[in-house]
């Protein structure tokens, strides 16, 4: 199966591509010409957690989309009966952090304690799967990304 990119991903990637051609295809000003004061650069992507990457949001994209992740979520991330939205920053167990995310990848949610009224099972640790810790990382890199945006 292709890895997939979430479109936030691919656009952070193409802008970077499109910034490096820009910059090196362009010609300096003549010097006697005068130089106008740079701007500060405004920031269009929320910053990362400490120890979090682009590199892993795009494995736990692919874990995301190859593992029971989807099944539950959607392959969209939108939710359905099963398990809620990771998209819309809008979160029943948890207030969102990426430490959080971690948290209860990895050990779950007990069907008693899930908030959503039309989840009809638990959420499994490790998402039903033998996902290692890194594997773990990754995914909730991915999820947090999709929430924040």
């Amino acid at each position: 199966m292709p890895v997939r990119f979430s479109p936030r991903v691919s656009l952070i990637a193409v802008a970077g591509v499109l910034a490096t051609a820009c910059s090196s295809a362009s010609s300096p000003a003549p010097a006697s010409a005068p130089q106008p004061a740079a701007a500060p650069a405004a920031s269009s992507t929320p910053a990362l957690p400490a120890g979090v990457t682009l590199a892993m949001i795009a494995v736990g994209d692919s874990i995301y989309h190859k593992g029971s992740c989807q099944r539950c979520h959607g392959m969209e991330a939108k939710g359905g009966p099963r398990a809620p939205d990771l998209t819309d920053g809008t979160w029943s167990q948890i207030t969102g952090t990426y430490a959080e995310i971690v948290q209860i990848v990895t050990t779950g949610v007990p069907k008693d304690k899930i908030k959503l009224a039309t989840a009809q099972f638990a959420m499994n640790p490790r998402g039903g799967s033998n996902l290692s810790d890194e594997q773990i990382k990754q995914v909730a890199a991915y999820v947090y990304s999709l929430s924040h945006k």
